[in-house]
């Protein structure tokens, strides 16, 4: 197997090779290189959104769909730290992942499982005023946001967004969003990462 000598080289091979994403557009912002990989799907909005901190260390990987506006809330400002893929028990840590084998496991775990859970949508002409996100992380942790900009004392006095008239309840499966990559690089990956 061919061993890989950073990550940006690891998530564009197992990214590209997939057939699901086209090569990355690269910019960068301060200190940190961000990739946007499209999908090669005809009618697919799916990105996935790369943060590098130098070569051997990974911010964030988001996946980012515009049909999803809670999700991508969720996920905004969301990073890695240290010890997240951490076999020892720890947690936390500095912020990014070194490259290593156990955070190319665990990466490429979620780059293969995709997307978990659900966001339940309540929608007003054509509008998305409320999402519910719940991805099965921990029991009975949801986020709830609010894209209608009222303000504190209008959400507390007023008419809850599920109970106006006309609203439109629809739940999406976020795995139908990105249901996760499998390429011929899967088995070695997985053994050797």
């Amino acid at each position: 197997m061919q061993e890989f000598k950073h990550w940006k080289e690891f998530i564009n091979r197992v990214l590209i090779d997939s057939g699901k994403f086209e090569n990355p557009k690269t910019e960068f912002k301060g200190d940190a290189e961000i990739e946007t990989f499209k999908s090669t799907e005809k009618n697919s909005l799916t990105e996935i959104r790369v943060g590098y901190l130098k070569e051997n260390l990974l911010i964030y990987l988001h996946i980012f769909n515009p049909t999803i506006p809670g999700y991508n809330k969720f996920v905004e400002g969301d990073y890695f730290h240290q010890h997240d893929f951490s076999e020892d028990g720890k947690s936390y840590g500095n912020p990014a992942l070194e490259f290593n084998e156990s955070n190319k496991r665990g990466i490429f775990e979620i780059l293969e499982q995709g997307l978990t859970g659900t966001e339940t949508q309540f929608i007003l002409n054509g509008k998305i005023l409320k999402s519910i996100v719940d991805t099965y992380d921990e029991p009975q942790y949801i986020s709830r946001y609010d894209f209608t900009n009222r303000g504190l004392f209008e959400k507390l006095f007023s008419k809850k967004i599920e109970k106006i008239d006309g609203i439109i309840k629809k739940e999406i499966e976020l795995n139908k969003i990105f249901s996760g990559i499998k390429n011929v690089l899967q088995q070695s990956i997985r053994n050797n990462a």
